[in-house]
């Protein structure tokens, strides 16, 4: 493994800031879609600009507030790149979109360069984007990119799953909830509930007497 600066393998393109685009009938990509897109959970019309604003599915976006990256869904595809974010542009096929996330958000060694490059005052800090390009970064097999980047993708969808499973949980535990019964077995009833859940009332719970 060697290492090499970011400088060599992708370029940046900054965002725009949306109180001075004169950009009708144009979405704007935000901190709630960088969200949706991290967590993997519309065409816009673009008058005097540059197409390189406008975000494509599976671009690589950073947040400059949050130093994370996360790749753009079909959800936001068409919106406008703002000055909170810098989308990434590969030069060549020497580094994967993926594995670059990856490295970007959870390698501890590039994680202390960004803290040493953080620049700011009171609660807000961000990384110049020309210090980006002096991030030094591990460098492997393509294949083996692929697969850490797919590994950590994967993590990333389980911790989704976990988080939604944690706030139904939040949600239900101690509620009261209608439901429909939708089947009989010889252990309780089915029932739908809302957001399109299913539970399962034990038989215990139907009645003191047999049932």
């Amino acid at each position: 493994m060697s290492k090499h600066f970011l400088r060599d393998y992708v370029t940046f393109v900054s965002g725009i800031n949306p109180t001075r685009a004169k950009m009708e009938n144009s979405v704007f990509y935000d901190q709630n879609d960088f969200m949706n897109d991290y967590y993997l959970d519309r065409e816009s019309v673009i008058n005097n600009y540059d197409k390189s604003f406008k975000l494509e599915e599976g671009d690589v976006v950073i947040s400059l507030a949050l130093q994370q990256a996360a790749i753009v869904s079909k959800e936001n595809h068409g919106k406008i790149l703002t000055l909170n974010f810098i989308k990434i542009v590969f030069e060549n096929d020497l580094l994967d979109k993926y594995y670059f996330v990856y490295l970007f958000n959870s390698y501890l060694d590039i994680k202390r360069q960004k803290e040493r490059m953080l620049q700011g005052t009171g609660a807000v800090y961000k990384i110049p984007v020309k210090s980006l390009n002096d991030l030094e970064i591990p460098i492997i097999s393509i294949e083996e990119q692929k697969k850490i980047g797919e590994a950590y993708f994967k993590m990333l969808y389980l911790h989704s799953c976990l988080n939604k499973y944690k706030h139904l949980t939040e949600k239900c535990v101690g509620s009261v909830l209608e439901g429909k019964v939708t089947g009989i077995t010889k252990f309780g009833a089915c029932v739908s509930l809302p957001e399109g859940k299913s539970g399962l009332v034990h038989i215990s719970e139907i009645a003191y007497s047999y049932v």
